[in-house]
């Protein structure tokens, strides 16, 4: 003898009915309560309007409308604080004097770079001295994500010397031996250079 499942049809219909109903209660009572939450809601007049006191470090009502830049702090990256510098315009003189000025950090060389090709494309030569030295294979110093470039490091030294800078005859002659040793050890890169420089 089986289960009878005529028996229960009713009773499952007016569960299901009612489950229904409860629903549709429960979504109208809803949708009902985010409607007038959502109505204005007047404020009171008082007498008196409310004065909050102003803050210290707002600018002025006539400022206010100019977007005020944010200032960099001093332990700041040191690219951000460079890039800061190059956004407010920095000239070429002060330029060369904050590259000498920051702390040696782990990206110091790249944010010193930076400083110095603006001052050296400038005219800078100082800076084009430092600059060519970053790019001269015989350089030991960090010279952070810069390549090793002996063509360029020659033509950094040459604007360098025509800027009075001494100092740059000295690199230029290591440069040239070193170009030269790798010219006798057949690099084609090297002879080629050796041909422009002559």
């Amino acid at each position: 003898m089986g289960y009878n499942f005529d028996d229960q049809e009713p009773r499952i219909r007016w569960w299901i009915l009612i489950t229904g109903v409860i629903v549709i209660i429960m979504v109208a009572g809803g949708y009902f309560a985010w409607r007038v939450s959502r109505q204005a809601v007047p404020a009171k007049e008082t007498a008196e309007p409310t004065k909050l006191p102003r803050m210290a470090n707002l600018p002025p009502k006539e400022e206010a409308s100019k977007p005020v830049p944010p200032p960099y702090s001093p332990d700041a990256p040191l690219l951000e604080q460079v890039r800061e510098a190059m956004r407010k315009g920095i000239d070429p003189e002060d330029a060369v004097a904050l590259a000498k000025s920051l702390p040696q950090k782990p990206e110091r060389a790249d944010a010193v770079f930076i400083l110095l090709e603006y001052a050296a494309e400038a005219g800078h030569a100082e800076a084009a001295l430092i600059v060519a030295w970053y790019y001269d294979p015989t350089s030991t110093d960090d010279s952070g994500t810069i390549i090793k470039d002996p063509a360029i490091a020659y033509e950094w030294y040459q604007v360098a010397l025509s800027g009075g800078q001494s100092g740059a005859q000295n690199h230029l002659s290591g440069l040239r031996q070193w170009v030269q040793k790798k010219a006798a050890q057949g690099s084609r890169e090297a002879r080629e250079l050796l041909t422009i420089w002559q």
